[in-house]
């Protein structure tokens, strides 16, 4: 299996001066990323939000289910494809 981490840790560990925040959004802009949504187990008729790998992201990396809540994943990032994502997530800057 391929090692993934968080996009966080992957953005510090590669001195990106960017936030993880920001790079989700481009990453949504670009097809990589999808928010999903999925009902609030504490809150009747509220929607939860989330972020998982669209099919083109797959190539970057794994949805990984929460361990908090099995509905929702969380995207966790191949190291070794992490360089190429960081060039299109430079490139959504521009």
């Amino acid at each position: 299996m391929k090692e993934t981490d968080s996009l966080t840790n992957l953005l510090k560990a590669n001195n990106a001066n960017i936030s993880a925040v920001k790079a989700n959004k481009i990453l949504v802009s670009i097809g990589v990323l999808e928010e999903k949504e999925r009902p609030s187990t504490k809150h009747a008729g509220v929607m939860k939000k989330f972020k998982a790998l669209t099919e083109k992201g797959l190539a970057y990396g794994i949805n990984k289910e929460n361990m908090s809540n099995p509905e929702e994943t969380s995207p966790y990032y191949y190291t070794a494809e992490f360089a190429k994502l960081l060039q299109l997530i430079q490139a959504g800057l521009e």
